[in-house]
């Protein structure tokens, strides 16, 4: 189904079109005016994978903020697709070179998660960070983090942080989505989010801009005690699932210097998870 007739299904909840400028400008306001070039399109098929195609062929001279109001094959972690009607969520992604591989560079998604938290928490969003990349509140999904890295030829890196954020969610979308969700017009007055993506996309760019710059030189030790701060679910069940197996069972402890998950598992020492998803076993406190 294409945009337009997606958009036909529901006039409810009708933002203008992105403005590229607008969006220059909050990032301007936040510090890196003329340090991150902003491309704004319509629709495309993913903002991330438009990202990593160009990375690929060469490194970014500087880096690049590129919005849409659509994407039609957009994604989450291990290949899920991403729902949103067009102009209903935040869909951007930063492209940002590296003059070199940070430590513990996967640890990134939960340093960029952190940012993004402590930059909703000022308007009374009260983000949790699930471990390893998803924004809730209340138990819901209000968006999700997607880093991926690419090399050229030339053996010189990009970093590609994908962000989407609900800003409003019809039953048509949440019947396709296999897990609690909300919009941020759940949170805050519908016509305020309705007329503030350009803002929160340009102060969210700035956050994971500066939180590149604060990772390469300190590292995810900069971050993990406030991630520790933001994590949901610390102290309860949980299963941790990879690709439709359990991998791990146990009790929801903490994060270790290089952003992996530990499990307790009995009286043991914890146990060590790099990659998965968090399935809570019991209920919420």
């Amino acid at each position: 189904m294409d945009s337009a007739a997606l958009a036909s299904s529901d006039t409810a909840f009708d933002p203008p079109p992105l403005s590229k400028r607008a969006i220059e400008g909050w990032l301007g306001d936040s510090g890196w005016t003329g340090r991150c070039a902003v491309e704004v399109v319509d629709e495309t098929s993913s903002t991330s994978a438009d990202l990593m195609v160009r990375a690929r062929s060469a490194q970014f001279a500087q880096p690049v903020l590129r919005a849409t109001d659509f994407q039609y094959e957009g994604r989450g972690r291990q290949g899920r697709p991403w729902f949103a009607l067009p102009r209903h969520a935040l869909l951007f992604s930063m492209g940002m070179p590296l003059a070199e591989l940070p430590a513990s560079l996967p640890a990134i998604t939960l340093a960029c998660g952190v940012s993004l938290a402590e930059c909703l928490q000022p308007r009374g969003i009260e983000v949790q960070l699930k471990w390893p990349n998803d924004l809730r509140v209340g138990g819901r999904k209000l968006g999700g983090i997607l880093s991926e890295l690419a090399a050229d030829d030339k053996a010189r890196f990009t970093l590609v942080v994908g962000i989407g954020i609900n800003l409003h969610l019809e039953p048509s979308t949440r019947h396709m989505i296999d897990q609690p969700v909300l919009g941020m017009d759940e949170l805050l007055p519908p016509a305020i989010v309705a007329a503030e993506r350009e803002a929160w996309i340009g102060r969210l760019a700035a956050a994971t801009l500066q939180t590149l710059d604060v990772f390469t030189r300190q590292g995810f030790a900069a971050f993990r005690p406030r991630f520790v701060a933001l994590m949901e679910g610390r102290g309860r069940a949980v299963d941790v699932m990879d690709n439709g197996a359990v991998v791990a069972s146990g009790r929801l402890a903490d994060v270790d210097g290089h952003g992996r998950l530990l499990i307790e598992v009995g009286g043991g020492p914890p146990r060590t998870v790099s990659v998965g998803d968090v399935v809570f076993r019991d209920s919420a406190p």
